[in-house]
């Protein structure tokens, strides 16, 4: 039970980077996020913390949703697309042909579908498939063997001597899961954040385990400077939410535009390398931002009618922007120091890593860090804690072999 990762994405439900959810719910957001640091620090501590669970985000490709179908007890494996209006459920070879093809996608599914029933998987589940054997690429890496696989946009590896080497050389299929579903269909199937995989029967044709974060080396634990340190970062954080006005919410939506449109302006940065270093920076950017996609979309329409509104959206931003400068002021002011803390528990938390990842250059692998971490709180609410700069922006700019 040494690799751990988390789901990405609820059933109908967005999981949204913490710093974001001060712009998505305002205040409350705001509240929420010193609910998760607080949890955050009791993991971090060591104390045991009922309140809150944290697991890691692997870069896994594709998602697989499989167990028993509870409308006809059959075993079967899928993508997400199990959940759709035209399900796409497969219970043997000739479904997934049908549904999937024959290409790289409708390979793993196939050797998902003969070897996952193996290990007699209780319910209905969700994982990241992490690589079947033929992914396995034997490297040496600073001297020593080891057994590498990527399955979306970072690199991992194994010491091949090691005991978690040994049993990924065995297996078939490597999968994590992460999110089990309950329900009398699977149509209206309830995602919840966790996989139990006790029950599960062991096969060494199947490398898998569960979600929950370990600290496998012993080393990911607050010392009591750095609790110290944490602690004073979230009483920070409480002074400058008092800052932060309680109908911030209100205040945003006054304008359709600006939180989809902030969210991706945040996005565009990330894709570049770079976020804005202070507010000022932030505001003007985005003003820039709005404007250009606002031209963007003029630049392609004929229609009077949604000329003007284009036009008048454009005139519309900076005089919201103008009469909301004070509370964005205070709502990115609370934004940027939950990057400093944010950066602070992931630095941590990047020690307890089982297995090496690395990015692929054109002079080799390069050291980078894991795809992230996810804290879901007592009530089934979730946040993720990932590196924008580093692995958002690789993901943001690569396209995934196996995205439709």
């Amino acid at each position: 039970m040494l690799i751990e990762d988390v789901l990405s994405e609820f059933k109908r439900t967005h999981l949204e980077h913490i710093e974001d959810i001060v712009i998505t719910d305002g205040y409350e957001g705001g509240k929420a996020v010193l609910e998760y640091f607080r949890g955050l620090l009791l993991t971090l501590k060591g104390s045991s913390s009922e309140a809150m669970s944290v697991s890691v985000k692997w870069d896994g490709a594709p998602a697989v949703i499989c167990g028993t179908n509870p409308e006809n007890g059959r075993f079967f494996v899928g993508t997400k697309s199990v959940f759709a209006q035209n399900a796409k459920i497969n219970y043997t070879k000739k479904d997934i042909a049908n549904n999937h093809g024959t290409d790289d996608l409708g390979q793993k599914l196939l050797k998902c579908l003969v070897h996952l029933k193996k290990i007699n998987i209780q319910g209905v589940v969700q994982g990241d498939l992490l690589f079947t054997d033929e992914d396995i690429v034997r490297k040496n890496i600073d001297g020593k063997p080891h057994l590498t696989f990527t399955p979306n946009t970072i690199t991992y590896a194994v010491p091949e001597a090691s005991d978690l080497g040994k049993r990924i050389d065995l297996a078939k299929v490597g999968i994590i899961f992460h999110t089990s579903y309950t329900g009398e269909t699977l149509a209206d199937m309830n995602a919840q954040a966790g996989a139990d995989v006790d029950g599960f029967s062991n096969s060494n044709d199947v490398f898998f385990d569960n979600a929950t974060y370990k600290d496998v080396s012993g080393t990911a634990k607050f010392t009591d400077e750095e609790t110290k340190k944490f602690y004073n970062g979230i009483e920070k954080l409480e002074t400058l939410l008092n800052n932060v006005p309680r109908n911030l919410s209100s205040v945003l939506g006054q304008n359709a535009d600006f939180i989809p449109m902030f969210q991706m302006y945040i996005n565009a940065m990330v894709k570049q390398g770079e976020l804005p270093s202070n507010v000022n920076q932030f505001l003007q950017g985005f003003k820039k931002f709005y404007v250009d996609r606002m031209q963007q979309q003029i630049s392609g329409l004929k229609a009077q009618k949604a000329l003007q509104l284009r036009q008048d959206k454009i005139k519309q931003m900076p005089a919201f922007l103008n009469k909301a400068k004070k509370p964005l002021q205070a709502m990115l002011t609370f934004y940027k120091a939950v990057q400093t803390m944010k950066a602070f528990v992931l630095k941590k938390m990047n020690q307890a890593q089982a297995i090496g990842s690395f990015q692929q250059t054109d002079s080799g692998l390069e050291v980078t860090e894991p795809e992230g971490f996810v804290a879901v709180d007592k009530s089934g609410n979730a946040v993720k804690l990932v590196d924008r700069l580093g692995f958002s922006r690789r993901n943001l700019t690569a396209i995934s072999k196996f995205k439709k």
